[in-house]
């Protein structure tokens, strides 16, 4: 296992801001940062780095297939995984799915929503982002977002990242509508300290890898369903205003044709209409 002379993947200095972290949930302060960075700057390894540092502070593995959620239903999944089984840290890999304005209102409803509901289950949160330009500042303002993490200038041997507390992180959110270019907003901005990280050890980056493909593949897929405008139950209910059970009803009534995908079945974007139809609301063909 290589490390640095400190016995860490990564500097001292990030050592002690995760500690600090650590007692603040404690006290049960919500609280969560975040690691940004283009492709393949190492944001999720850094993140997993992270989160094995803090679940060792407390004498626990992290567990890569289960305290990393993938989008929002995947991150809720992890978490009630990390309250069942003692978990200190869970980390909010949306990296993928920031594709349209809805994916991004429904990133920061969710999370608002869990810092409001598992305050006090003491878990660290690490969110893993393409860019902190996409966080909404609720967040700031609450305080529940600590400091930044921006990754760069990986190499073959180490990653680079620089550190920016709360306030600095509000002068980066000012520069983003000034510069052209996203990623100068970091340039212009000094950061609180830099440091490099190593990579995982062998036996952590192949399942990391194993999770990210299946993650890529989820992703894949979603998207081949959307283009053929297919729709699951929980889709229908968001399209027409009503709840899953009463789509459900209505599904195992009508009989309608479907194609099944993993244990979910998906069905033409026209049954929208016919369950609003069968509710005795009009609609108009597009």
């Amino acid at each position: 296992m290589k490390t640095y002379k400190n016995g860490l993947k990564f500097d001292s200095t990030l050592g002690k801001n995760l500690k600090g972290t650590i007692v603040r949930v404690e006290l049960k302060k919500a609280s969560c940062f975040g690691i940004d960075g283009n492709v393949g700057e190492g944001k999720t390894t850094l993140a997993v780095l992270c989160a094995k540092f803090i679940e060792s502070q407390h004498g626990e593995e992290f567990d890569i297939q289960n305290q990393i959620g993938v989008g929002g239903k995947g991150f809720l999944k992890a978490m009630d995984f990390a309250v069942n089984n003692n978990k200190h840290c869970v980390i909010y890999d949306e990296a993928g799915d920031f594709n349209t304005r809805a994916s991004l209102t429904y990133f920061n409803q969710t999370l608002n929503r869990v810092f409001e509901t598992f305050r006090a289950t003491r878990i660290v949160v690490i969110l893993c982002l393409p860019s902190f330009a996409d966080i909404d500042t609720s967040l700031m303002k609450k305080g529940v977002l600590r400091f930044l993490i921006h990754c760069y200038g990986r190499s073959a041997k180490f990653g680079r990242y620089k550190v920016y507390d709360l306030s600095r992180m509000w002068y980066i959110k000012s520069k983003f509508v000034k510069v052209v270019v996203p990623s100068d907003a970091f340039r212009l901005t000094t950061p609180n300290f830099y440091g490099q990280f190593l990579d995982l050890d062998t036996a952590d980056s192949k399942e990391l890898e194993r999770f990210s493909i299946k993650g890529k593949k989820d992703i894949i897929r979603k998207s081949m369903l959307a283009q053929r405008g297919l729709l699951n139950a929980q889709d229908i209910a968001k399209e027409s205003g009503y709840g899953v059970e009463s789509v459900r009803k209505y599904l195992q009534s009508a009989k309608p044709k479907f194609e099944k995908y993993g244990v979910s079945k998906y069905y033409d974007k026209s049954t929208v209409r016919y369950f609003l139809a069968s509710k005795g609301v009009r609609t108009q063909e597009k």
